[in-house]
């Protein structure tokens, strides 16, 4: 898989962002008041988590039920750090990724502010059971929406590419393996 691919689809990412108008969350002092249209508290200090259900692409068994849960600690109401665990199933395979990610979150004002994106980065590892068992390093990138659907819960929708090695005998492994997800967020 070509990998400049990606480095154009996060440019084309960033450019949507500034045409469309998206802007930085901005500070806040104090709690945000919730209304009936705001997106969840996004504070200082704060603990979020959800899980999401989809696809995980080019595995070493091909494309599988991709499972996803996360948890995410807001260091700044932009920044928020956290677990990522990603589990990968098919009728012969089971894989799991646990990785540490940081999102950088904005507002979409376009939506009334009840939207955010976010970009997301990590590093972990990966294991998985196809063939031969193998254990490798583990790298996601991506780009979610989130939509508040109540100030304490959210939809969710997550594209994740995971960069990897894994070799898992007579010529499966996967290298990258693209995903997409919808879920919750509490």
């Amino acid at each position: 898989m070509n990998h400049t691919r990606y480095g154009y689809l996060v440019g084309a990412v960033w450019v949507s962002l500034i045409v469309t108008g998206v802007t930085p969350v901005q500070a806040q002092e104090g709690p945000i008041a919730p209304s009936e249209h705001s997106t969840p508290e996004l504070l200082t200090g704060k603990w979020t988590g959800g899980g999401s259900v989809g696809l995980l692409g080019s595995t070493p068994d091909g494309t599988a039920l991709g499972l996803n849960g996360n948890a995410d600690y807001f260091v700044t109401e932009r920044v928020s750090v956290g677990p990522l665990i990603q589990l990968g199933l098919t009728d012969d395979m089971t894989q799991m990724g646990l990785s540490g990610q940081m999102k950088y979150w904005v507002t979409s004002p376009a939506s009334g502010d009840r939207g955010q994106l976010y970009l997301q980065g990590g590093v972990g590892a990966v294991h998985t059971d196809f063939l031969r068992d193998d254990t490798s390093w583990l790298v996601p990138l991506g780009v979610g929406y989130d939509y508040a659907i109540t100030p304490t819960v959210s939809l969710t929708s997550a594209f994740l590419v995971n960069f990897t090695d894994l070799h898992t005998g007579f010529g499966t492994g996967a290298d990258v393996m693209p995903g997409f997800a919808f879920g919750v967020r509490f």
